[in-house]
């Protein structure tokens, strides 16, 4: 049986596709380009679509305040997880005993 670069018609070099034509990085490489172009149509239209909310603590007039309070939120409870799993969880052979 053939591979795929047996059967093509320029056999005179035999070498991997490029990066970029490896499906992964092109659907990376779309995740990235989605993610800017999110980015730049919240700061483009957050002004007509938002109202202001006055800040009750001086922290939330600071720039991003949401998502950085956002991300160490998530990353405190992957660690509480982490730690409440050394007390809940069972020895592997548990079903076999």
């Amino acid at each position: 049986m053939k591979t795929e670069n047996e059967n093509s018609p320029d056999d005179s070099h035999d070498s991997k596709p490029s990066w970029i034509e490896r499906n992964v990085n092109m659907f990376i490489m779309g995740l990235v380009i989605a993610c800017i172009a999110t980015l730049v149509a919240q700061l483009v239209f957050r002004p007509m679509f938002s109202t202001e909310h006055p800040a009750h603590f001086e922290i939330e007039a600071i720039f991003g305040f949401e998502a950085i309070f956002g991300f160490v939120a998530f990353v405190a409870v992957v660690f509480l997880g982490w730690v409440l799993r050394m007390f809940v969880k069972r020895k592997e052979d548990y079903y076999d005993s």
